[in-house]
């Protein structure tokens, strides 16, 4: 909730830090270790996308012409997801960590880091990979219900489009909420499904107020909270652990 609220809130995902952030705060997790998981999801699920956005062009195809601009998107993604997971693949091998050996400023962080990521070399990436399946099927339907709350009732392959274009537009520094870069996407992929680009603009702007944000409120209570609760933990080490005053009980 916090990495989620967050990166709706600030530009370019920094919502990802704080999540590793609270992990180390609240549980006591490496950032490092954090952040190698996050990687890992953020990984996974920009192939999804890709998958997503590539398979619904597909199935388009043969009843409509092909978006140049979504396939230009298609493209660009597709080769910097490839180049991510490969980078992953070798951080991940077996030569890793000699040549971690001769930086051994940040060879334990560096070997932290090939551990994680050595997940990606076995059959589990194969169950995670289903996990991310599963996660966004519910995220596509929501999709498809705020764009049916404004009228047009998308297909598969054009819902898989806009799942793949949406989600990539969130990669691109901008505003609060994704603000411009998300009804562009939204515009693109209903423009390309047949329906005007005022539709696909109204449906992003309902997505950002009725999902991103609550999302932001709940990571915003939830960071209060547990600033209140360091505040007063930091309060009571001041004070020696001294029993609070009776009215504070």
């Amino acid at each position: 909730m916090v990495g989620y609220g967050l990166n709706a809130i600030m530009p370019a995902r920094l919502g990802e830090l704080f999540r590793a952030e609270f992990f180390k705060r609240t549980y006591g997790l490496s950032r490092v270790w954090a952040l190698t998981s996050i990687v890992i999801e953020r990984l996974l699920d920009g192939l999804a996308v890709i998958a997503c956005l590539g398979v619904g062009l597909l199935l388009a195809a043969t009843t409509r012409p092909a978006s140049h601009v979504l396939l230009e998107v298609l493209a660009t993604g597709g080769v910097l997801f490839g180049l991510l997971l490969l980078a992953a693949l070798c951080l991940a091998g077996p030569a890793a960590p000699r040549l971690f050996a001769r930086l051994p400023a940040v060879a334990d962080q560096l070997g932290m880091v090939q551990r994680g990521l050595a997940i990606l070399r076995t059959w589990r990436t194969v169950e995670v990979a289903a996990l991310t399946v599963v996660v966004y099927l519910p995220d596509s339907l929501s999709l498809w219900l705020v764009v049916k709350a404004v009228g047009p009732a998308l297909g598969l392959a054009d819902t898989l489009v806009l799942v793949g274009a949406a989600s990539l537009s969130t990669l691109v520094p901008s505003g609060p909420a994704f603000l411009g870069t998300l009804q562009f996407a939204y515009a693109l992929a209903l423009e390309f499904a047949g329906f005007p680009r005022a539709i696909g603009i109204a449906a992003a702007t309902l997505a950002q107020l009725c999902v991103l944000l609550p999302l932001a409120l709940a990571a915003t209570g939830i960071l209060l909270g547990g600033s209140r609760s360091l505040l007063l933990a930091a309060a009571g080490k001041e004070d020696g652990g001294a029993p609070l005053p009776e009215e504070r009980r």
